[in-house]
């Protein structure tokens, strides 16, 4: 019963984010074209990319999103009202 009520909460962010924020480091952040930095980052961003695919949507990400959502509109909508013409 608690696991599935945990299933329909969901994670605040996908899991496998850590992991890919790794290998983006390693593959960005340390400029080494062609080399085993760029080969290794590439693998564990993909690892991270898997994992963060298969973590579940649930309803605290869906409030985060939406949330998220708002905060963009207001800025657009501030954007547009502040055009002159």
């Amino acid at each position: 019963m608690a696991k599935d009520v945990l299933g329909i909460l969901g994670d605040y962010e996908p899991k496998g984010k850590t992991i890919k924020g790794v290998g983006k480091f390693i593959l960005w952040g340390l400029d080494d074209p062609f080399h085993i930095t760029t080969v290794s980052g590439a693998l564990i961003y993909g690892v991270g990319k898997i994992i963060e695919s298969r973590s579940p949507y649930g309803i605290r990400r869906a409030k985060m999103d939406l949330a998220e959502i708002k905060r963009q509109m207001r800025e657009l909508i501030l954007d547009i009202s502040s055009l002159r013409v």
